[in-house]
């Protein structure tokens, strides 16, 4: 028997399919002397430090950093029934197929099922990019050797662990910090989370500490011979009044240029037109799908993930975890009868009916795919009951594939330079000569960005005299605050915001921190542990977010530091380093990255009766503060709050001269509602309390009763 151990069971049952002859049982489908089954996703998960010994269930200084000898695994609760199906078959079966998506998660998420059982047995690897009939057909008929494949393995294994020691260590670092700063909750980090965050962050604070400045942009109206032409005046390097970017500052100086050219005879110095055209923008990858569809739909980056899955597991669309927008040249052979089925698509008759399937475009590079292609669409007709954001994603994706067979605009660019009293002015245009793919597609103006109107034709040497001249005060703007489109594009492009030339080229060859997979899933843990938060469609950092970033060692947050892992992680997938010297070398710097947490291990609000943390704490039954010891049981000293800082002890009320009848132990006077009584000081192991009589005494006549 031949088994194939899917990675979900959508793929498990397009494989069934392109087997034929399914029957399904309980977990598995059988298909004559095949037999298909499925994961749901990890079936594994990496046990928490307290499994490997009891005292980490307490989260101390001294106990870090903690380094497994061996790392042990757990089988996740939901996939305990699903995954002994599994072994029940791995005992029956003569060679496996490895079926998980083709990536290096989906190569380790079946690989370790195999670990677990000890399966030594013959195994092969089917690579599925993407689940319609025909890809399924030919992935049946190129199944090979699993061998290779072990760099990919590794790689991910490689990231787990790397997640865990970091994503551990440094959490519980931040937290006894935190803990000893009198905070109470847990802090967390993360190899690719805090960087994200540290984005942001210095993004609200560009924002917050922005001030804005008035400049002035001049324009001319100038008339020639063919006709009107506005041109925007150009500062010289000499000019004065200009600030640090070149822009006219000085008002003085404004009024100076108007006043020597208004009314003035100039001069054509320069008449340029050069004919240009644009091609079509590539494919989607995942990242800028979900920039896309942030922009256009204000869709979560997850929810775009989600949606591209299920189009890809209806077989409508390819794998969308990608981060390549080419395409491999062999499928080009496939693209007319693609054009042709989704040109019956209602809504799509325009861009696929009328694209030119004998067009090639850039796209069609297969020097360019890396593990996978462009998103693009197989061909399969969508259902009439999609959903309305798989809607809008499934023709983003199409659209974006067939203006590929659609020609590139043609426009010819025009630049004109004036002198007008000795001073410099220009004019741009443009004429469209074929709209070509954008008839059907209209780009965001932030990424167009030419949309001059075309300008009369004019000579160099010709003759223009300013008719009038205005200033236009503007003035300066902050940067806008990240969507989550734009974040996912930050961190797939960090090198951007990175000023030392050596780590921008690093950040840049490495394709930024996080990978396709995993980005929308950091921006929601981000937003489900507090530190991020959406305001309308922008996304910003909360209070407890930016104290983290203040509280987090450079090392942490610096993007670098996460790309290079990203640049080792690569270079395992890819067989030019091992699983053992990358974590090796985590281990190795692990001490280095908690150092500047932990620091000298000092409180900042000592307990004073035994020196340990003190944590500002919330009472559930009223909301008010109070600061705790953080060596509870051991010590149980109770402190009020005062303006966020621990106050001074309630003083203890003083022991009476008279006894309890109960068990003998001094009475206590206190004030309750209902004015002042005795109490015993054994409370709460005796609750014996006495009325005051007239005297001051203890009313002992009235024995057991409560005031």
């Amino acid at each position: 028997m031949r088994l194939f151990i899917a990675e979900k069971p959508n793929l498990a049952k397009a494989i069934a399919n392109g087997l034929g002859n399914g029957r399904t049982e309980s977990g598995c489908i059988r298909c004559g002397k095949d037999v298909v089954t499925w994961c749901f996703g990890h079936m594994l998960e990496l046990a928490w430090p307290q499994d490997y010994s009891p005292e980490y269930a307490q989260w101390r200084r001294e106990h870090l950093p903690i380094i497994p000898s061996e790392w042990k695994y757990h089988v996740k609760k939901d996939a305990a029934k699903q995954l002994a199906v599994i072994g029940s078959l791995l005992r029956e079966a003569d060679s496996v197929v490895n079926a998980g998506d083709p990536d290096r998660e989906g190569q380790l998420l079946v690989d370790e099922v195999l670990e677990h059982f000890s399966y030594h047995g013959p195994v092969a690897r089917i690579w599925l990019p993407s689940l319609d009939d025909k890809s399924v057909r030919i992935a049946l008929n190129g199944i090979r050797d699993n061998a290779p494949y072990a760099p990919l393995r590794d790689a991910a294994r490689a990231r787990s662990l790397a997640d865990w020691l970091v994503g551990i260590n440094a959490t519980r670092a931040m937290t006894i910090k935190g803990r000893e700063g009198g905070r109470s909750e847990v802090l967390s980090l993360g190899r690719v989370q805090t960087p994200t965050l540290a984005l942001v962050v210095a993004r609200d604070r560009e924002i917050t500490h922005f001030k804005p400045a008035d400049y002035f942009v001049l324009k001319a109206s100038l008339v020639h011979t063919s006709g009107e032409i506005t041109a925007t005046f150009v500062p010289s390097e000499t000019q004065a009044g200009l600030d640090a970017s070149g822009r006219l500052v000085d008002f003085t100086q404004v009024a100076a240029v108007l006043e020597r050219v208004n009314g003035v005879e100039g001069l054509v110095t320069e008449s340029l037109r050069e004919n240009k055209s644009k091609a079509a923008p590539l494919p989607h990858s995942l990242s800028s799908l979900q920039k896309a569809a942030s922009s256009r739909f204000s869709m979560s980056a997850q929810e775009v993930l989600d949606t591209a899955q299920s189009l890809y597991e209806r077989k409508l669309t390819t794998y969308p975890r990608t981060d390549c927008r080419y395409l491999p040249e062999e499928q080009y052979q496939d693209a007319a009868s693609v054009l042709n089925a989704l040109s019956t698509v209602p809504g799509l008759e325009q861009v696929a009916g009328t694209a030119d399937a004998t067009l090639k475009s850039a796209a069609w590079n297969t020097k360019k795919v890396t593990a996978h292609h462009a998103i693009a669409p197989t061909g399969e007709l969508p259902p009439d009951n999609l959903k309305p954001e798989e809607r809008n994603l499934y023709f983003m994706i199409v659209t974006a594939f067939c203006l590929q067979f659609h020609p590139p605009m043609r426009y010819e660019a025009q630049k004109i330079v004036l002198n007008l009293a000795d001073t410099r002015w220009e004019a741009a245009g443009r004429r469209m000569v074929d709209a070509g793919w954008t008839a059907f597609f209209k780009e965001d103006e932030e990424d167009d960005g030419q949309t001059e109107e075309s300008l009369p034709p004019v000579e160099q040497g010709d003759a223009v005299t300013c008719r009038a001249v205005e200033s236009v005060r503007k003035k300066t703007s902050p940067p806008s605050r990240f969507s989550e489109g734009t974040l996912i594009e930050a961190m797939a492009n960090v090198h951007r915001f990175v000023g030392d030339a050596d780590a921008k080229a690093t950040l840049k060859e490495t394709k930024g921190i996080g990978t396709e997979a995993t980005r929308a899933r950091v921006l929601e843990t981000l937003k489900e542990r507090g530190y991020l938060t959406l305001d309308k469609k922008a996304i910003v950092s909360t209070p407890l977010g930016r104290e983290i970033i203040d509280l987090t060692p450079p090392a942490l947050k610096d993007p670098v530091t996460t790309a290079e892992w990203e640049s080792r992680l690569e270079a395992v997938a890819q067989g030019r380093e091992t699983l053992d010297a990358f974590l090796a070398e985590q281990k190795r710097i692990l001490p280095e990255l908690l150092a500047p947490i932990l620091g000298d291990g000092k409180p900042a609000f000592p307990c004073p009766a035994c020196g340990a943390a003190l944590n500002r704490r919330k009472r559930k039954k009223d909301g008010s503060w109070f600061w705790a010891c953080t060596a509870y049981p051991d010590c149980k000293v109770i402190l009020p709050d005062e303006n966020g800082k621990p106050g001074k002890a309630r003083p203890k009320p003083a022991l009476s001269e008279y006894l309890c009848k109960a068990c003998g132990k001094p009475l206590i006077k206190r004030t309750g509602a209902k004015g002042e009584f005795y109490g015993c000081s054994g409370y709460p192991g005796c609750k014996k309390t006495w009325p005051v009589a007239p005297n001051g005494a203890p009313d002992f006549e009235a024995k057991g009763k409560k005031k």
